[in-house]
């Protein structure tokens, strides 16, 4: 997930070359619906002015891991019946982290995009993937007997599971253009999920998943001619 952020990066050196542009980068919060978390995350941005005041954007995201607060117990079998106790029950806790990437449009109020203080607002399209990671405890519930390699979950010995997702929604935000010196901004955007494809249990149980998102971010943009 964070190589496909890095990866990302990698794209702005071309689309440069093209013209003028926008690169952006800067820090986030995302806040899903329901879910009681609010990761921090790290966003690279590019931006791509049609008109004065229109512009195309788009932007990668990646969101800290997360550890969930619920302690869950998960039954152990052992790989072979010579091994006593032959089940366990061992506690685990839910770690989640968040990919996501967006575009759409951007039209801008009060002033030109690139030119002093304005407003801006636009429809978003986004892609995320939410990774789950189960944290197992070394010991079984007593903390009496070890099961690292002699024991298997009973779902099949899944410790990882992913979601994704495909979200609309709208953004809005303020910037402040310095000249010379580039552009401050603070924007929120609201997205939902209009479909959900999770490829295990694991995926499908993540706590920090929402249909309902929003994001929060403050970052710095650099315009180049």
């Amino acid at each position: 997930m964070i190589r496909l952020f890095f990866a990302f990066t990698l794209v702005f050196a071309n689309v440069i070359a093209l013209g003028q542009v926008s690169i952006s980068g800067g820090t986030g919060i995302l806040n899903g619906l329901g879910t009681g978390y609010k990761p921090l995350g790290l966003h690279l941005g590019l931006e791509l002015p049609r008109s004065s005041d229109l512009t195309f954007y788009v932007r990668a995201s990646a969101f800290f891991p997360s550890l969930g607060t619920d302690t869950n117990y998960a039954n152990m079998t052992a790989i072979n019946t010579t091994i006593t106790p032959y089940t366990l029950s061992v506690a685990y806790r839910s770690k989640s982290s968040t990919f996501y990437f967006e575009g759409g449009t951007r039209s801008y109020m009060l002033n030109d995009y690139d030119n002093g203080f304005g407003i801006y607002g636009g429809s978003v399209f986004g892609v995320g993937i939410n990774r789950t990671v189960l944290k197992y405890n070394t010991y079984d519930y007593t903390n009496t007997y070890a099961w690292e390699g002699k024991y298997l979950p009973s779902n099949g010995a899944e410790t990882q599971g992913n979601i994704y997702y495909l979200a609309i929604g709208l953004q809005g935000g303020m910037k402040y253009t310095i000249p010379i010196k580039g552009t401050l901004y603070f924007d929120i955007t609201g997205t939902y999920s209009i479909l959900n494809i999770a490829n295990n249990t694991v995926g499908s149980s993540s706590p920090t998943y929402s249909r309902l998102n929003f994001l929060f971010n403050l970052g710095y943009r650099r315009d180049l001619y």
